[in-house]
């Protein structure tokens, strides 16, 4: 099973590389251009101000100080990456099963000895891989633009940060890939790994404001990446684990699906 899972792993990050240097680029180039304005906010405390009378659901997302470099780096640029990460996490996996389906590309591996279950797995791991390459971009040009732009930061904090970020998102795309298996729907698929990535971020902002949601914000992966304090002080990784085996329940639980129905090719 390992030699098939590492081929299918190989091929699918080969096949990937562009997309990702694209989104890499994308991603380093957003983030440079956020940080380079941090000189002009830190010594605005009037700014503050501005943040501290917004609504709570804002404050709760954005934070209220934007003159220390933890403050900035977590309000300014942090606070939006669950929307860009989620819009890659649940484009990639929704395409890397029911997308190539309907492509016709599962006709070729698929008539191979490789077995399904070898597939799914393997491309899972891709799709693992794909985010965390795509959270170490963010985590480099967060790390570099800090120190270029009056920002620096204690990179065991951000390292933890991005990394509770990179796995919040895993678990949407795992959604993704995990829905396009049973289905063969990349556009379901899709849409449940973008959408409810999107949406439980709104729901975190909202927390602040409705009860009912306060409660059970921990069962809410952005809860823990977009606690600013993460970037202050050490805060624990077990979230990022607990994240990482839901994605891996969530594909296991699609794989008999996946391997009983027809596949179109």
């Amino acid at each position: 099973m390992w030699p098939e899972i590492t081929h299918v792993l190989r091929d699918t990050l080969h096949d990937h590389r562009r997309a990702l240097g694209w989104w890499a680029l994308g991603l380093s180039l957003y983030t440079l251009s956020v940080l380079a304005v941090y000189p002009a906010f830190k010594d605005d405390p009037s700014l503050n101000e501005v943040m501290r009378s917004l609504p709570d659901a804002l404050k709760a997302l954005f934070g209220e100080d934007y003159t220390s470099p933890a403050g900035y780096v977590g309000g300014k640029l942090l606070s939006l990456m669950p929307v860009l990460l989620s819009l890659y996490a649940g484009l990639t996996g929704a395409g890397l099963i029911a997308g190539a389906e309907r492509r016709g590309h599962l006709e070729f591996p698929l008539a191979t000895p490789l077995s399904r279950t070898g597939l799914l797995a393997g491309r899972t791991l891709a799709l693992l891989v794909l985010l965390l390459a795509l959270g170490g971009t963010l985590f480099a040009a967060t790390w570099v633009g800090g120190a270029l732009f009056q920002a620096p930061l204690n990179a065991a904090h951000l390292l933890t940060t991005v990394t509770l970020h990179t796995l919040g998102a895993w678990v949407f795309g795992a959604l993704a890939l995990a829905a396009g298996a049973a289905t063969g729907q990349p556009g379901l698929a899709s849409g449940l790994g973008v959408g409810l990535g999107i949406f439980s971020m709104v729901l975190y902002s909202l927390g602040a404001q409705v009860p009912a949601l306060s409660a059970v914000e921990g069962l809410n992966p952005w809860k823990y990446a977009l606690a600013l304090n993460a970037l202050k002080e050490q805060v624990s990784l077990m979230p990022a684990v607990v994240a990482l085996l839901v994605g891996v329940l969530l594909v296991a639980a699609a794989a008999p699906l996946f391997s009983r129905r027809d596949v179109s090719v």
